[in-house]
């Protein structure tokens, strides 16, 4: 029988008078990450994640230093968070049996979001209307190649810090587990109190017909996907960091008129908890058969 992933935050490990007993754990993880990995939603009956959704055939636990509130956090944030670091490499340091992250979307989300107005094509992953290209070339004719270089140099680079983050403590050498993200919808459904919607308001922005958005989500998130599995091949540069692809897998695709709850969406960007276990389940069982029972 499957064992749900067992949840602690940092001051379940770290309270002074009453810590978690690490040792009742067959596997033990340290998780950092963005929204995916924390809340997508202001109502806590709808909360979920991918790590909530996680089940193994043993009882295992991650700490995770994704708090909710993180409707947004980059990657550069992840790896300069000091409650983070000391877990990893610092004076709190465990031996983990592997990292689990949930990094790049909200990196970019953020970079989707640059004003159309800037002149550098390198600084946006976007092109305003005179930029556009052939109606030849696709949802592909509203990016900018230039943007996605520097996107890719970006990520890499604070993959870099992450893999010497781990292996400048006593995790060193131990997997780092990520994803791919599923594609939303893009569509006016944000997550309560002004969050949110995160793509649409960035693609209208832009001028993109809106029967070429969801095109335009599904290239940028495949490249996103495509950048992620290179890391994860690129085993002298990443050595044991492994990618789980979410693309095999089938979600119910939102309605793009639908301003709530619909499909396996709990808004925009989001999953609900049965959309999250699609994903979780299949990736539990992937980081088990790499590290074992």
């Amino acid at each position: 029988m499957q064992q749900p992933l067992i949840v602690l935050s940092p001051w379940d490990l770290l309270h002074p008078s009453e810590p978690a007993d690490m040792n009742q754990f067959g596997r033990r993880f340290l998780a950092e990450g963005d929204s995916w990995f924390s809340i997508g939603t202001l109502n806590p009956a709808k909360n979920s994640n991918l790590l909530f959704e996680m089940a193994f055939s043993k009882r295992w636990c991650a700490v995770n230093c994704a708090v909710p509130g993180d409707t947004l956090r980059r990657m550069v944030q992840m790896t300069r968070d000091p409650q983070f670091i000391s877990l990893l490499c610092g004076p709190q340091a465990w031996e983990w049996d592997g990292l689990l992250l949930s990094a790049g979307g909200n990196d970019l989300i953020s970079a989707v979001g640059v004003s159309p107005t800037e002149p550098d094509p390198a600084r946006r992953l976007l092109r305003p209307q005179s930029e556009w290209g052939p109606l030849a070339d696709g949802a592909a004719r509203y990016l900018s190649d230039p943007g996605w270089g520097t996107f890719c140099t970006y990520l890499k680079a604070n993959f870099d810090d992450l893999v010497k983050l781990r292996d400048a403590g006593p995790s060193k050498g131990k997997p780092i587990f990520i994803h791919t993200y599923a594609c939303p919808v893009p569509r006016e459904a944000g997550a309560g109190l002004g969050l949110g919607p995160w793509l649409l308001p960035s693609l209208v922005d832009y001028g993109i017909p809106a029967a070429d958005r969801l095109e335009v989500a599904r290239l940028l998130l495949g490249r996103l996907a495509a950048l992620l599995i290179e890391i994860g091949n690129d085993t002298q540069r990443y050595p044991n960091v492994h990618v789980f692809d979410t693309s095999c897998l089938a979600l119910d695709a939102a309605l793009a008129d639908n301003a709530g709850e619909s499909g396996d969406w709990i808004n925009e960007i989001h999953l609900t908890w049965r959309g999250y276990e699609k994903l979780a389940v299949p990736w539990a069982a992937a980081i088990e058969a790499a590290v074992g029972a």
